[in-house]
C-alpha cells in the first residue's frame, strides 16, 4: 500500500469523553506507525498540549496545532510553520473579549497561554473537569494577559474563548464576526474560536503535505468537530466519528464507531491494518 498520511484530531476523536485515550487505539496507531505510515495529530490544542496528551507514543514526524496554525516537526521539536492572526486584528478581538466573564486562551508559536481569573471563568464554564486539567496542565498562566496582547503586541495564531452564559456566547459570536476578516467558529457548547480569517486545519495539512511531497489522495483525516470540516474535505479520504457533527458526518467519505467505541482504531482497521 502507498505510505499515507493519517491526520487525527484528539478531542472527540482520539480521546474519550474523559480525555483518555484507549488501548485499542494506542495499538492501532503503533501498528499504523510500524508499517510505515505517517501519524499526524490535528488538533486545536497547543503544541505543548499535544505533545503531553500523547506523551506514551514515540514522537511523530509532524504535528498539526492551533487549528492548521502552527506546524511541528516533532524530531528536535521545531516550529516549522505558524500562521497569524494581524497584530492590530488580534487587539481588537482581544478588546472585545475582556468586556466579558470568559476563559481567554492565547495560542503564540508552540505554547498557550491564560490567565488566573480567566481560569476560574473557565471552570464556571461548564467544561468537563478532566479537559479542564489536561488543557490547563502545560498552559503558560499570566496574572494578566493584556500587556501581552496590548503592549507587546505578541502575534496570536489562534483565540479560544470559553464563555460562562450562552447568552455572552451568542452576544460574542456576532460582535465579534462584525470585525473584518474575523470569522468565528464553535466545537463545544459554550466556546468560540478564532483563527485568521477562514484559516483551518485543512491549510496547515495542505502546508504539511506541500513540504513532504504527500497528495491529497495520500491523507486520510479523522474528525468530528466542525474544526475539522475543511481539512476532511479536502483529504483523499475523510473519516468521521459516530459522535461527529451532522455536518461532518455528511462530508465524510467513512463514518466510524465513536470516540467512546474505539473509533479511531476500527477506522484503522477497515482502511490500512486489514488491507
Amino acid at each position: 500500500m502507498k505510505q499515507k498520511l493519517i491526520a487525527i484530531d484528539l478531542d472527540g476523536t482520539l480521546l474519550r469523553d474523559d480525555c483518555s485515550i484507549s488501548e485499542k487505539n494506542r495499538q492501532a496507531i503503533l501498528k499504523v506507525m510500524e508499517q510505515g505510515h505517517l501519524v499526524v495529530p490535528s488538533t486545536g490544542r497547543s503544541y505543548r498540549n499535544s505533545r503531553f496528551v500523547l506523551e506514551d507514543f514515540p514522537a511523530m514526524p509532524y504535528y498539526i496545532n492551533a487549528n492548521g496554525t502552527t506546524v511541528t516537526a516533532g524530531e528536535g521539536e521545531k516550529l516549522v510553520f505558524s500562521h497569524q492572526i494581524p497584530v492590530d486584528t488580534g487587539c481588537n478581538i482581544y478588546r472585545i473579549v475582556r468586556e466579558y466573564p470568559v476563559f481567554i486562551e492565547l495560542y503564540h508559536g508552540q505554547d498557550a497561554y491564560d490567565s488566573y481569573e480567566g481560569c476560574d471563568y473557565m471552570e464556571q464554564s461548564g467544561c468537563m473537569g478532566s479537559y479542564r486539567e489536561q488543557l490547563l496542565k502545560t498552559n503558560i498562566h499570566m496574572s494578566n494577559l493584556d500587556n501581552f496582547v496590548l503592549e507587546e503586541k505578541n502575534p496570536i495564531s489562534k483565540f479560544h474563548i470559553m464563555c460562562v452564559s450562552l447568552e455572552d456566547k451568542k452576544e460574542l459570536m456576532e460582535r465579534l464576526s462584525k470585525i473584518p476578516g474575523v470569522y468565528p467558529i464553535s466545537t463545544a457548547s459554550h466556546n468560540i474560536e478564532i483563527a485568521d480569517a477562514h484559516w483551518s486545519k485543512r491549510d496547515g495539512l495542505k502546508w504539511l503535505c506541500n513540504k513532504i511531497g504527500f497528495s491529497p489522495e495520500q491523507v486520510i483525516a479523522l474528525g468530528d468537530s466542525d474544526n475539522d470540516y475543511d481539512g476532511m474535505c479536502w483529504a483523499g479520504v475523510g473519516v468521521a466519528m459516530e459522535n461527529a457533527s451532522p455536518r461532518v458526518k455528511k462530508a465524510a467519505d467513512f463514518v466510524t464507531k465513536s470516540n467512546e467505541q474505539d473509533g479511531v482504531a476500527w477506522a484503522l482497521e477497515q482502511l490500512i491494518i486489514g488491507r
